[in-house]
């Protein structure tokens, strides 16, 4: 029963810190929705510490999961210009994650080295409004660094409607780093990022204990048929 019990507290422990791995840097929350801008909309921002980002996602003003679009998201390498993900498209209805004000479409996991990035949005409309505060959303997305591992440094965007094209500039934009970091509510992301070394080492020692639970058990059991 000893040895048992210890291999379900270690199962439950590795779950535990998987399930904490999973985060989403831009949260969009309620009444954000002010503005039907058609062009580019991008948020930057710098990876310090590797990460791996499993979905793109996008502002849904009404939380209802409905997007008329065509909204078309990707993530750019701001130094290189290249685009680094898939473009998910999203038109049809969805079910609202995040805060309630977010849908989100998986992708082939792609992983963002330390560096400079930015998720860029088109597509949003009347229909699909997008937040920005220059014209009255109250905080813009709320941030989540993930313990550091990013870190929020501004926005970017365009007149061009005719689909993705990284963004590079931020005419009229609040001052940086805050509130420009949260600018607006446009494209997002999830990131589920391996666990830290260090849950390797706690669940290494957790095994190895569970070695020995059961060595010494099986010992004691023989000797006590001699």
């Amino acid at each position: 029963m000893l040895t048992r019990n210890f291999g379900i507290v270690v199962g439950l422990l590795a779950c535990s810190v998987l399930a904490k791995a999973t985060l989403v840097p831009y949260s969009d929350p309620l009444g954000q929705g002010t503005q039907d801008w058609g062009g580019n909309l991008a948020l930057t921002f710098t990876v310090n510490s590797s990460v791996t980002v499993s979905a793109l996602g996008v502002f849904n003003a009404l939380g209802n999961g409905n997007i008329t679009g065509p909204i078309q998201v990707a993530i750019y390498n701001t130094v290189t210009n290249l685009q680094l993900t898939p473009v998910a498209t999203f038109s049809g209805h969805y079910a609202p994650g995040a805060l309630g004000y977010d849908v989100f479409q998986p992708i082939a996991p792609v992983v963002l080295g330390p560096g400079s990035y930015e998720v860029d949005a088109v597509g949003f409309g009347p229909n699909d409004p997008n937040g920005n505060i220059n014209t009255g959303s109250s905080t813009g997305p709320i941030l989540n660094s993930g313990g550091g591992k990013l870190t929020f440094t501004g926005a970017a965007w365009d007149y061009d409607t005719a689909g993705l094209d990284d963004p590079k500039t931020c005419v009229i934009c609040q001052s940086a780093p805050t509130p420009q970091s949260s600018q607006f509510d446009a494209g997002t992301f999830e990131v589920s990022s391996t666990p830290e070394p260090g849950f390797y080492g706690v669940l290494g020692l957790g095994l190895s204990g569970l070695v020995l639970v059961v060595s010494r058990r099986r010992r004691a059991r023989l000797t006590g048929r001699n």
